[in-house]
């Protein structure tokens, strides 16, 4: 399963999308393990930012991306060599917001979500998205909005019938009986 919350919005410019794992072969390729194994962005863009964990980034062009396992293995201009890719281990992996391709009609990013206020279909706050998590979608899992609502948490599905309207012009969500959601 995977989970993001507020704290993967590192700035406002750019998305964390994984992390730099061990070199792959002798030829420069790295794995990449994102923290969304289902998603398909490292195979739509053509640049990420690195960060190393001292915090120096560094803008990478992608000469090749392909998955692999639960991975993807990449290919950065100028990192020609297992060394070279030894390098960068450990290096976080962003990508600039404005390189993501525009979401389909009534889909969403992530990121878009996190802060939103949710509200009640009779419009009163109910609290706001604090995280999101996947289940298995292979199992037919939806998406799970995590709502911070009078200092606790609540799980809801993020499926039509629960999430009635999400208004990113006005920062809020729209949620049908979070009553039935809480313990």
């Amino acid at each position: 399963m995977f989970k993001a919350g507020l704290s993967n919005l590192k700035d406002d410019r750019y998305l964390l999308l994984g992390k730099v794992a061990r070199p792959f072969g002798i030829k420069g390729e790295v794995r990449v393990h994102p923290f969304n194994p289902f998603s398909e962005t490292f195979t739509r863009i053509k640049s990420l930012l690195l960060k190393s964990p001292d915090g120096n980034t560094r803008e990478c062009q992608i000469e090749s991306v392909r998955p692999h396992q639960d991975f993807f293995l990449i290919r950065f201009q100028g990192v020609d060599d297992r060394d070279q890719a030894e390098a960068i281990r450990d290096f976080e992996v962003l990508v600039r917001k404005d390189q993501l391709p525009a979401p389909k009609k009534g889909e969403f990013y992530w990121h878009q979500l996190l802060g939103l206020k949710a509200v009640s279909e009779d419009g009163r706050e109910l609290g706001r998205v604090v995280a999101l998590e996947q289940t298995n979608p292979y199992l037919s899992g939806n998406d799970i909005l995590v709502i911070k609502a009078d200092c606790r948490e609540v799980l809801v599905p993020f499926t039509r019938q629960t999430v009635k309207k999400v208004d990113l012009e006005k920062g809020e969500i729209i949620i049908s009986n979070l009553e039935d959601f809480q313990e």
